[in-house]
């Protein structure tokens, strides 16, 4: 063990236990906690991944081991092995390498690169898995147990929702029908299902891949951030997001993805419609994290105080995560940040631009 893992572990001695309570309770919750987010259709953050990025830069590797362990059993419990094993390979793997990276003081911008692409790996290592164990149309079978459920469901437990939506006929025009019944509720019912079939089949890849991307962001950061607050990080093992830049050529790549998917999806072409939400909420999810870093040097500029700044930019966070309206706006402000800032990609490229040569006509010599 040399001098720098001697330092960790001996640092993390203090804050030990209370980070194996919360390893305990967030492996215990995970399970819980991820079903909540895939049914909700938002980018589904590897919040086990995050934490344990946290808790292995700031206590070392027991609540690590704790919080996997305890996760594993959660959900082994609710929803099967298979179902943990895809659980702890898409969250909590990669994790291993954003610890290793923020204790050995990496430069950050590498920490990011490879946070990043640890998460993604996870993810496409972990859908591997589940295609291996479930099969294909794993939304399928997710809806069919939906409604399964349903018609298992006695007319006496759905006489209620019939009973609610007939109040509120009246108040959306409806007072002139004779009310809904419950065979009339379960055709409807099973028409919701299968919209939903749909839409979680065109919606959640893209909840998948851009949730996979802000968890690489969010690990490097808060465990980089962790290690600041020991004092054992340096000004290039740790950036603050005021200090972050999209660099160009990710700008024009992303932007230029984008663009091949919305052809895809106005061609028509098979899996358009799913390619093209997919790339979106992937670009989105990039260009939301350039629009918080121009809030937070805007309000660095303006002196705001700290605790202020960091409430303001999870709030933010918070929103875009929600409320999808709201994700789309930071990331159209993110794009025009990254095209048109001061750091904007096409202002490098107008500066960086090689001058015209002087027009023989009419020099001066």
């Amino acid at each position: 063990m040399d001098s720098r893992e001697v330092a960790v572990a001996e640092a993390g001695r203090g804050p030990l236990l209370g980070s194996v309570i919360l390893a305990l309770i967030v492996g215990a919750l995970l399970p819980i906690v991820a079903l909540i987010q895939i049914s909700l259709l938002v980018p589904t953050l590897m919040l086990g991944g995050i934490v344990a990025a946290h808790l292995g830069a700031k206590a070392g590797w027991i609540p690590v081991g704790v919080l996997t362990v305890a996760a594993a059993v959660t959900a082994g419990l609710l929803m099967g092995g298979r179902v943990a094993l895809v659980l702890i390979v898409a969250s909590l793997a990669p994790s291993v390498m954003v610890v290793f990276g923020a204790t050995g003081k990496k430069p950050f911008f590498e920490q990011m690169n490879a946070g990043v692409i640890a998460f993604v790996g996870g993810l496409l290592a972990a859908m591997l898995i589940a295609y291996t164990a479930f099969g294909s149309g794993m939304v399928a079978k997710f809806v069919d147990v939906l409604r399964a459920e349903y018609n298992r469901m006695p007319d006496a437990a759905l006489q209620p929702m019939v009973d609610a939506v007939n109040a509120m006929l009246p108040t959306v025009g409806g007072a002139g029908s004779q009310g809904m019944t419950v065979t009339a509720f379960r055709g409807q019912l099973s028409g919701v299902l299968d919209l939903m079939q749909r839409t979680y089949a065109q919606v959640m890849p893209g909840a998948l891949l851009s949730g996979a991307i802000l968890s690489g962001v969010l690990s490097v950061l808060w465990a980089n951030w962790t290690m600041a607050r020991r004092g054992m990080a340096t000004n290039e093992s740790f950036v603050g997001m005021s200090g972050w830049y999209m660099p160009a050529q990710l700008t024009f790549g992303a932007l230029g993805l984008w663009a091949v998917g919305l052809i895809l999806m106005l061609s028509g072409s098979a899996n358009g419609t799913t390619v093209y939400m997919t790339i979106a909420q992937a670009v989105g999810a990039a260009f939301a994290v350039q629009a918080l870093c121009a809030l937070d040097r805007r309000m660095l500029r303006a002196d705001r105080p700290l605790g202020r700044r960091r409430l303001l930019i999870g709030l933010l966070c918070v929103a875009g995560l929600l409320m999808r309206s709201f994700g789309s706006a930071l990331a159209y402000v993110g794009a025009a940040s990254a095209l048109f800032g001061s750091h904007g990609a096409v202002r490098r490229w107008t500066q960086n631009r090689p001058k015209d040569p002087p027009n023989d006509d009419y020099s001066d010599d």
